[in-house]
């Protein structure tokens, strides 16, 4: 691409990032829980506790384009049945729901293999994840994993491929046992 082309691209980039932001601000500053910047759409990376042995990881990859949209997630879901590895898309961000929440939906590269599992996220409660099926534009009948406890900063190779990735990423592995 010439100089040109490349400028106008990444001036379209600033323009789009810029009016989301004085959209989120706008919202925020009449009556909805204001939220900083640079967390207007950012899911909180970490492991999350879903009771007994239930855990959720999620890992973020930054956009080599630095557009915050355009960032990769990955789902890590581990019990003693197995663990599945995932990558997961923003439907419904921040910005459009008075920055109050936003849903990510857990994709397959096989159309309806994971149905409609999808993942919220409230403002309020930043160390919770609710874990269930995407109803309309909230996620229901779910499971809430809090954040906490004890575990390696380590990426599983599972993990690290969805996040290299570029494409919809699913991998399940039965039970621990199975484990290459």
């Amino acid at each position: 691409m010439s100089f040109i082309a490349n400028f106008l691209k990444l001036m379209k980039q600033l323009v789009n990032n810029i009016s989301k932001s004085v959209f989120a601000i706008a919202i925020g500053f009449f009556g909805s829980n204001f939220v900083a910047m640079g967390a207007a759409q950012a899911i909180e990376e970490g492991l999350y506790w879903g009771g007994g042995p239930r855990y959720i990881r999620i890992t973020k990859q930054a956009s080599p384009t630095g557009d915050a949209d355009s960032d990769r997630v990955c789902y890590s879901g581990m019990s003693p049945n197995g663990s599945m590895t995932v990558s997961m898309k923003l439907v419904i961000p921040r910005y459009q729901t008075g920055i109050d929440y936003e849903v990510y939906s857990l994709e397959s590269p096989k159309q309806n293999k994971l149905g409609n599992l999808a993942i919220q996220q409230n403002a309020a409660s930043r160390d919770r994840l609710i874990f269930g099926k995407l109803v309309g534009r909230f996620v229901r009948d779910g499971i809430v994993y809090k954040r906490g406890g004890y575990s390696s900063s380590g990426r599983s190779p599972e993990l690290q491929e969805c996040l290299d990735s570029t494409k919809p990423y699913f991998k399940q592995i039965s039970s621990g046992r199975d484990r290459r």
